[in-house]
């Protein structure tokens, strides 16, 4: 762009008011920008000069004037069209004992799918999160107590950034697009069930909903590669857990004693929990370990020989391979929980502890 100071304003003067139209960025100047329904107006609204810079985050009294492609205003835009919320939560680490030694604040940053908001009342919104990207060792070490041979070897992968859902997929969410419950646990102590895990969804099924919700919203709804997955659970450690080296029921809902001794029913809960429940790891999402157990986009692989050194799901020549499950359950013990951990299903596979956790790309 060559010109004068004035002659530059004037043109990004003219591109920022078709930006500002077909973005629908003019929302920011309404009392209450995110109502709902949301305001009607009539387009195309007319921006004077200032208003139009205003907006765009640029000022005339500059000698240089620098146009942020992702943020308006100094804030940054989501896959919505609208600006990215912030929020500051508290996540655990436990020591080799399980003990909880600290409570760290964690910095998250998200955006609510607006699509859902209305039909979900005082339910818990479909929140994504945005996953910073960057590299990690996918798998667990030779030396991780409780390892299993499919988990290796280990390698470096490249994670670029996305968005996931803080919470898997809620019995209300699901309802709302596919307009049927299937699950078997309806009931959260005495609650309905809006805010548990949707659960006994086969992989068909859940990628089913990630279609009908990216039509429904215009944006691209998937299921997480196996990489993308491990990868938001450990949220930058290398432990087998998020938390550290020990998960207790004090921050996961699994069945933490398998040898059934005389108090076990004391450590199990036998039923999911709500989607919220516990604490969140350093990328805020809730309840990676446990709870319930999450599709992925991938064929199942006996191991990692071979595999892609990318973050893209890794499939087969076999379109009815079986598919990789991540998280473990309410029902399973400590080692299927483990952040490197790995089980596998059929396509058509269903069992009241297979749920769904969305991807939302950048």
């Amino acid at each position: 762009m060559v010109g004068s100071r004035d002659q530059v304003i004037k043109k990004i003067t003219a591109w920022g008011r078709t930006i500002l139209t077909q973005a629908d960025i003019a929302r920011d100047l309404s009392p209450d920008p995110w109502q709902y329904p949301p305001v009607q107006r009539p387009y195309p609204r007319a921006y004077s000069r200032r208003q139009a810079l205003k907006l765009l985050g640029l000022s005339t009294a500059t000698g240089m004037v620098t146009v942020g492609c992702q943020s308006v205003s100094g804030k940054m835009i989501g896959p919505t069209g609208r600006p990215l919320k912030n929020r500051t939560l508290k996540t655990v680490k436990v020591d080799a004992e399980g003990q909880i030694t600290a409570e760290p604040s964690v910095k998250v940053t998200y955006f609510d799918e607006p699509y859902l908001n209305p039909s979900l009342g005082k339910a818990l919104p479909l929140r994504m999160v945005q996953i910073p990207a960057g590299e990690f060792l996918m798998g667990s070490p030779p030396a991780e107590t409780q390892r299993e041979e499919k988990e290796g070897p280990q390698r470096a992968i490249q994670v670029p950034s996305f968005y996931m859902g803080a919470f898997t997929i809620t019995q209300q969410q699901y309802e709302v697009i596919m307009g049927e419950n299937p699950s078997y646990f309806t009931d959260d102590q005495g609650k309905d069930g809006a805010n548990l895990p949707v659960e006994q969804v086969t992989w068909q099924e859940a990628e089913a909903f990630c279609q009908k919700l990216s039509q429904l919203t215009g944006r691209t709804y998937r299921l997480p590669s196996e990489a993308e997955w491990e990868y938001a659970c450990r949220a930058g450690t290398t432990t087998p857990f998020c938390f550290g080296e020990k998960l207790t029921t004090e921050i996961a809902n699994f069945f933490a004693d398998f040898s059934f001794t005389e108090n076990f029913e004391e450590n199990y809960r036998n039923t999911p929990v709500a989607v919220d429940s516990f604490w969140p790891n350093e990328f805020g999402l809730y309840n990676m370990h446990g709870n319930i157990s999450e599709w992925c986009a991938d064929d199942y692989h006996d191991s990692y020989q071979e595999a892609p050194s990318d973050a893209k799901p890794w499939k087969s020549a076999d379109a009815q391979s079986s598919k990789v499950i991540r998280g473990g359950s309410w029902f399973n013990d400590t080692p299927f929980c483990r952040s490197a951990s790995r089980d596998k299903n059929s396509q058509t596979g269903r069992s009241n502890v297979f749920g769904l956790r969305v991807v939302c790309e950048a």
